[in-house]
């Protein structure tokens, strides 16, 4: 996950330089998106962080309903069990 924001970073400063003028030939433009290769590179950096957010978060939640079907499980065994 760090490796996406930093390299979302360097896209977004190297897309700055290239705004301002420093960096003549990074501004390549992609035909079909009237943008150019930095740009598009940003919202793929973007979208895959996004990604890896909510896929995390469905992990989380799926970990949090396992261990609460474990502990139901545990209360039904205690329950079923005789008692002495």
């Amino acid at each position: 996950m760090v490796w996406w924001v930093l390299f979302l970073a360097v896209l977004s400063i190297l897309s700055y330089l290239t705004d301002v003028g420093m960096m003549t030939w990074l501004s390549v433009r992609v035909p079909f998106l009237n943008a150019s290769l930095l740009s598009v590179l940003i919202l793929l950096a973007a979208a895959g962080v996004l990604v890896r957010i909510l896929w995390m978060r469905k992990k989380g939640r799926r970990e949090e309903m396992a261990r609460r079907i474990d502990s139901l499980e545990r209360k039904l065994r205690s329950l079923g069990s005789p008692q002495d």
